[in-house]
């Protein structure tokens, strides 16, 4: 099986990620698509296409979409967030955040996030302009926590216990664009 990992900007790239991300909330998260959070599916073509800024990586195997991750500007909002935690992010336009990793749950564990992340890191990092890349994660996924620690990123807040939602368990990570990625 060739995957090919690139920037989406086909209709075709685009439609495929968003019918995997649909389902993912849907299926993994729980709780569905979310117009306050989710909004960005709506607008995928004016959000990561139109941006130079910003970008959807896809990976596609036999014209079928398997993996999505996301580069957009900006870090934590609050809310839901705390607002000294999006304060810390507040030069929203030195500041990328990670959005939208998924994959394929039958192709799960085998390389493939990492190499979603490895060339959105890399689409980043060729951008330029940016400070730190900014993410947080529900640690109520298994093996989110372990992923982006091995992934190189650091822990900056484990909100677990504070958010009031027992629909999350959030920690917000950061890697300084100055430091290097474990291979």
């Amino acid at each position: 099986m060739a995957i090919d990992i690139h920037r989406a900007t086909t209709p075709q790239d685009l439609a495929g990620a968003r019918e995997l991300i649909l389902t993912s909330l849907h299926d993994d998260q729980g709780y569905g698509f979310q117009p306050q959070w989710h909004w960005d599916l709506d607008h995928l073509t004016e959000v990561y296409v139109d941006n130079p800024r910003q970008a959807m990586v896809v990976a596609v195997d036999e014209g079928t979409v398997v993996g999505t991750c996301a580069a957009g500007i900006g870090g934590s909002a609050s809310p839901p967030h705390p607002a000294w935690l999006a304060d810390h992010y507040a030069d929203r336009a030195n500041v990328v955040q990670l959005v939208r990793l998924v994959t394929d749950p039958r192709l799960r564990r085998k390389g493939l996030g990492r190499r979603l992340v490895d060339a959105t890191i890399a689409f980043v990092r060729a951008e330029g302009g940016y400070r730190v890349i900014y993410l947080h994660t529900n640690a109520k996924i298994p093996g989110a926590l372990e992923f982006w620690r091995g992934a190189g990123l650091v822990e900056t807040y484990d909100a677990r216990g504070d958010e009031g939602d027992d629909r999350f368990e959030t920690v917000h990570f950061e890697l300084p664009l100055h430091a290097t990625v474990p291979a």
